[in-house]
């Protein structure tokens, strides 16, 4: 039984400027259509996650909260780890070993360049950097998330804004 993993660059977030630190950031209008244009064909492609992880960033959990809500999930399932907001790609590919076996598909939503990283990580090419809400979907061939990175892996699917940054 494969593994799926939908991987998500936030939104376009709000200009710096406008509040304290980057962290608090949140989804810029333009995001949060493109967060939801993302939900809506992630739902036509028949997305089911099981389990719904973002980073405790607002910009990132924000764009989740739309995709969940486009695909009839309850937004308040969505765990939030800080290693997706601060973390390498080591420590993004740790998080992504420790899902539970039992689960089949997840969905994680994270940062440049981190995100990125990780996707080439687990495909084991280089994958150009994710734009503001894009989606790429990937088939781990294995029974188990710990062999995360270290088994084939194909994309699946891809799905980006029409603006590129």
């Amino acid at each position: 039984m494969a593994k799926t993993i939908h991987i998500i660059r936030h939104g376009k977030a709000e200009p710096f400027g406008l509040v304290s630190s980057d962290f608090q950031r949140t989804l810029a209008p333009r995001g949060a259509a493109d967060a939801k244009k993302a939900g809506l064909e992630l739902r036509k492609r028949g997305a089911s996650p099981e389990l719904l992880i973002s980073s405790p960033a607002p910009r990132a959990l924000y764009t989740l909260r739309l995709i969940a809500e486009a695909l009839k999930l309850n937004p308040e399932n969505i765990i939030t780890d800080s290693v997706l907001y601060e973390g390498g790609t080591e420590d993004l590919l740790g998080v992504v070993r420790a899902f539970p076996d039992t689960i089949g598909e997840a969905m994680f939503c994270g940062h440049n360049p981190g995100v990125s990283e990780l996707a080439a990580r687990l495909s084991g090419e280089f994958c150009r950097g994710l734009g503001t809400a894009e989606v790429l979907t990937l088939i781990l061939d294995t029974d188990s998330w710990s062999d995360a990175g270290r088994c084939a892996c194909r994309l699946n699917g891809r799905i980006a804004s029409d603006r590129r940054d």
